[in-house]
Order: structure tokens, then sequence, then C-alpha cells
């Protein structure tokens, strides 16, 4: 009896639900997602499309999305920042201390002095990891407390700051000023966002991150200085919690912690960073996908708010997105495939 060699081919297996949804860039799952919520904005209240609003959304974005990057290259790395709230809260109030408070410093000299500051921070935080190796989790727990007792105890000496009236000062200027019509916190966030996705995308640095957050042995036996790595992450994170904190202060016109020190900040970021996908085991996820969720968070928050939703039931709805967001990720990318390769946190 002659068997043929068709009858023992076997067809290949089509791919699964999971599978297929697998491919696709979450940065693009996460648009389809913020244009739905547009449409939500527009059928629930008549307030969404007015242009005050829109640029709240827009603002907001531009002020989330910039913290966000920071976060996302540390997490890339797989590590992860938890100091980001307090860098941002004491860059801002304590620029305005150091201008208006008994220092006598110009205006300038505060911003550097306090990104000189976030850079600081930003390097402790990656020494505590890297050489220290305190797992990030704790060492950036830690730090979230350390960075603002001693710094409110030198330094900032009140919960609520305010700029003063100067239009052409820098905070006015990266808060409210504009550049050809264009606001300039959306000149600066698209400049975050252009320069990272360059940063990680085309740079022997940035690739090795994303390869060390891939595997670490692996780019250690490439030859990356993965201790290097690690620290260069974090001081990009402070730097950038910095800039958005500033940009928070000239928007609003100050910055206030009366009720709470900026855990809300955290919160969002974290959510932006896991909603555009990517992943807290590290190596995995891109730029786009954080400018998607920057949207897409920025958008849920002020719908959330234009329906009158409370400070709980608003915790209560972004609680629940994030804990959608990590399920959802986790079944996309099952955990051995993710972390199979690499320690945990």
């Amino acid at each position: 009896m002659t068997v043929t060699a068709d009858a023992d081919r076997v067809a290949p297996a089509r791919p699964s639900i999971r599978q297929r949804l697998a491919t696709i860039e979450q940065g693009t799952l996460v648009m389809v997602l913020t244009v739905a919520l547009v449409v939500v904005g527009a059928l629930t209240t008549d307030r969404f499309f007015t242009t005050g609003n829109l640029r709240v959304v827009v603002l907001l974005s531009a002020a989330l999305g910039i913290i966000a990057v920071g976060e996302a290259i540390v997490i890339l790395g797989k590590g992860i920042d938890l100091s980001i709230a307090v860098v941002a809260a004491l860059s801002a109030q304590g620029a305005v201390e150091l201008w208006q408070g008994p220092h006598h410093f110009s205006e300038t000299q505060a911003v550097l002095v306090i990104l000189a500051m976030a850079l600081g921070m930003g390097f402790f935080n990656g020494w505590l990891v890297a050489y220290a190796e305190v797992p990030a989790l704790f060492a950036t727990l830690g730090t979230w407390q350390l960075f603002n007792g001693v710094l409110r105890r030198l330094l900032v000496q009140k919960q609520l700051y305010n700029v003063p009236g100067d239009d052409h000062g820098i905070l006015h200027t990266i808060g409210r000023g504009e550049l050809l019509g264009i606001q300039m916190p959306i000149i600066l966030a698209a400049v975050v966002f252009i320069g990272a996705w360059l940063f990680i995308s085309y740079t022997s640095v940035g690739r090795l991150i994303r390869s060390m957050g891939d595997n670490p042995e692996a780019a250690r036996l490439m030859g990356a200085p993965l201790r290097p790595l690690q620290v260069s992450t974090y001081v990009i994170s402070a730097v950038l919690a910095a800039i958005a904190g500033l940009v928070i202060l000239g928007k609003d016109g100050g910055y206030s912690t009366v009720y709470g020190g900026g855990a809300d900040i955290l919160f969002d970021a974290i959510t932006i960073v896991v909603i555009g996908g990517v992943s807290l085991s590290g190596g995995r996820g891109s730029i786009f996908g954080v400018f998607a969720g920057a949207a897409f968070v920025a958008l849920t928050v002020n719908l959330l708010t234009l329906n009158n939703f409370d400070l709980i039931q608003r915790n209560f709805t972004k609680g629940f997105i994030l804990l959608v967001a990590v399920t959802a990720d986790a079944w996309l990318h099952p955990r051995d495939e993710e972390t199979a390769k690499t320690e945990d946190l």
C-alpha cells in the first residue's frame, strides 16, 4: 500500500486569537480605544468638545507623558522607579523656594540647581540598584521617603507654592508660553517623545538598555556595561520627572502637596506605561505605546471629571483600568515567556 507525501503532510495550526492579538503593536490598540473614548466624551457631555476642555486634555497628556517616558525607560531596562512623584513635587516646589525664598537665586539659577538636584537623586537611585544591588522596588520606595524627608527639612518649607506673575519668566514660559501658536508643554512633550524614540531605537546605549531588560545575562556576555546602563535609566527618569514637575508648576501657576505627595502622578505614570505595552518584566514596549497610553489616561481622567465622578469613584475606575491592562498583558504575553530568562524585580 502506497502512502503519498500529501497524506503525511500536517497542516500548520492556525494561530489563536491571543497569538494574533499579541503580534499587534499595543500602542495601536490603545489609540483605537482612545478614539472610542473621544466618541464617549462627545456623547456623554456637551462640555467635552469645547476649546477649553480640549486644551486641558492636551496639556495633561503632555505633563503625564513626560514623566511616563522616564518611567518607561527604567522599566525597559528591567527596573522601576517609585520616587518620580516626589522628585516632580520637590523639583517644582524647590524651584520656587530657591527663587522666591531667602536663598537669593535668580529664576534661571533656581531651575538649573533643581535639574542638577534631580540628576543627583536619579544617580543615587541608580547606584542603590546597580552597585548596592538593592531591589529596585524597595530602593525607590525608600528614596521616595528619604528625598521627601531630607529636602522638606532643608529646603521645601511649605505644601503650596505659587509662581509669581512674571509673563517672561522661565517657569511661566514652559508652562503657559507658546511657540508658533503651539503651547510650550506640547512642544516639550513632543521633544521628549521624539528624543526617547530615537534614543531607544537608534542609539547603541538605548538598544543595550532594551537588551539588558530582555536578558541581562546575554547583554553581559555581549559586553554591555550593565551597572552604568542601569544608573543611566534612573538619571533619565529623575530628570524627566523634574521637567514634568516644572511644567505642571508653570501650567497650573502653582504646585500643591496639601492632599498628598503626588502618589496620583506615580499611579498615572505607571498606568500609562502598562497600558502602552511596556512590559513590567523589561525589554518589551515602545515609546509610541507610551504616547498612546498618555492620551488614553488623560482622556479618562478628563471624562471622569466632566461626568462628576468623585475622588473615590475616579480612583476606583483608574485602579480597575490598571488591573485590566495588567491582566490583558499577562494573557497576551504569558509570564513564563516574559520572565523565564530573568529574575523578578
